[in-house]
């Protein structure tokens, strides 16, 4: 039997779904799961005994009608059975219908049950994302004992050598920007948080973070800072983060990589969305100062009020040294 699953979009989101392929294949040991995604998100499925094919679509894949069409009706040659969709989209649940696939499972939200075999209401209480795509299944706790995200020696061996390259030692990892820019990390108060330490910092993150990275180098001068921002794709700075100490993580993709891989993750989040978006792993702390304001001013507040003294509570609550 082969079984599809077409993945969230975003890197965070993906990572909050391997619960729910683990799952999949735990319940299906002898069937073909075959991930659909987006090429951006592809490298979190790398690796995984869980999955055993992945189709990577192009921004332009899904880009207007006809592309739409074309897309969904060249997975027919994969003869899928079951399709499940962990989007609310109403273009996910388009493309599992010209695929053929014969069983068609998801939320039913966008009026899209039409295009579905089976649907599923959505949760009336709130529940976190992980576990959101685990109701469809039917599964309702999420273990966080089980490994989810996996590499292979030699990615592991190229990290030590390119942080060795750079004399970098145990570094921490940082993950100070995000899509949103509400969730990226004040400046100033990155100096405030990091003022004194002896750490060694690594920061991570796209292309067009560069400069604000270099900005935080240069007004933190005394501290031992390095940008790998837009230097490698997101696998190889998945693997680069493997090899950390520990992260710092604004509320991002790649705070939720870091906490999966069991890199002990500090999560800094506001606007109230921990409850339903936070990281998921054994050693994973969030910083989440959004009840105390009334009416939420979207995150703004929230960052601003983290404290050294928070950020310093919240490391030792990791108990690194255990």
């Amino acid at each position: 039997m082969k079984i599809a699953v077409y993945s969230p979009n975003w890197v965070g989101d993906a990572a909050l779904a391997l619960p729910f392929i683990h799952q999949l294949k735990n319940q299906n040991p002898d069937s073909k799961i075959i991930i659909v995604c987006k090429k951006w998100v592809e490298s979190v499925f790398y690796n995984n005994p869980c999955v055993d094919d992945i189709v990577s679509l192009s921004a332009n894949d899904v880009r207007g009608i006809v592309n739409t069409i074309r897309t969904g009706v060249a997975l027919r040659e994969k003869e899928i059975d079951y399709f499940y969709t962990l989007t609310d989209s109403f273009r996910s649940a388009l493309i599992m219908w010209l695929s053929g696939a014969t069983h068609r499972i998801g939320y039913n939200t966008q009026k899209r049950s039409v295009l579905m075999s089976s649907t599923i209401d959505l949760p009336s209480n709130t529940i976190h994302r992980s576990k959101k795509y685990l109701n469809i299944i039917k599964r309702k706790e999420l273990d966080l004992n089980e490994k989810y995200m996996y590499l292979n020696q030699n990615e592991a061996a190229w990290a030590k050598e390119k942080m060795s390259e750079h004399n970098i030692v145990n570094p921490v990892a940082v993950f100070p920007f995000s899509v949103a820019r509400s969730r990226t990390f004040p400046k100033h108060k990155i100096t405030e948080w990091f003022s004194g330490s002896s750490e060694q910092y690594v920061i991570f993150g796209a292309g067009n973070d560069r400069n604000n990275a270099t900005e935080i180098i240069e007004q933190n001068e005394n501290i031992k800072i390095h940008s790998f921002c837009g230097e490698y794709d997101l696998r190889k700075s998945i693997v680069l983060m493997s090899v950390c100490k520990y992260a710092i993580a604004a509320d991002s993709g790649l705070g939720h990589i870091s906490s999966i891989l069991g890199v002990p993750t500090v999560s800094f989040f506001g606007a109230g969305r921990s409850s339903v978006t936070k990281p998921i792993g054994r050693q994973n702390v969030v910083i989440d100062k959004s009840k105390r304001c009334n009416p939420c001013k979207k995150n703004i507040c929230c960052l601003n009020a983290i404290k050294k003294s928070d950020v310093n509570y919240a490391i030792e609550s990791l108990h690194l040294d255990s």
